[in-house]
């Protein structure tokens, strides 16, 4: 479903990192996104680190692009090109797809402005929930009181 968005945050460890090395980081951030699917499969991390990469350069990938390290079907990419853009990480433009800001701290700053939106919205519709309960409670009292 496309006009929905799923944003997965996950509590993991901070990784031990060299500077300058950046695929634990990269992973790191697969991990707490859930888009890590099983140990040994790096699919995503390739895909995120081209896309972080990509944004550097200012440019976007198609799908037939990303370069991964082993031989993998169109439609394989494809599906994980779209679980990135469920999660709000990367972002389709004509043909080829962008890391939604310039830089992964940007990625997640508005990822947290999207989590925050939704927060409110939510804390919205249980203030108004809330209400409702409160009027029917009220009007049971009433009755009760003028049944008795």
């Amino acid at each position: 479903m496309r006009g929905r968005r799923e944003i997965v945050i996950r509590s993991v460890e901070k990784p031990d990192f060299k500077r300058g090395r950046p695929d634990a980081l990269i992973r790191w951030f697969c991990e707490a996104f859930g888009l890590s699917t099983e140990k040994g499969d790096e699919l995503e991390e390739e895909i995120l680190k081209d896309f972080i990469y990509a944004a550097f350069r200012d440019s976007g990938l198609s799908s037939s692009e990303i370069k991964l390290d082993r031989p993998t079907p169109r439609s394989t990419v494809v599906y994980h090109l779209n679980r990135f853009v469920d999660m709000g990480i990367v972002v389709k433009r004509g043909r080829k797809y962008y890391l939604r800001a310039t830089d992964m701290s940007r990625v997640v700053e508005e990822l947290e402005y999207d989590m925050n939106r939704e927060m409110m919205k939510m804390l919205d519709m249980a203030k108004e929930l809330d209400s409702i309960m409160h009027e029917s409670l009220v009007r049971r009292r009433n009755l009760q009181k003028r049944e008795d």
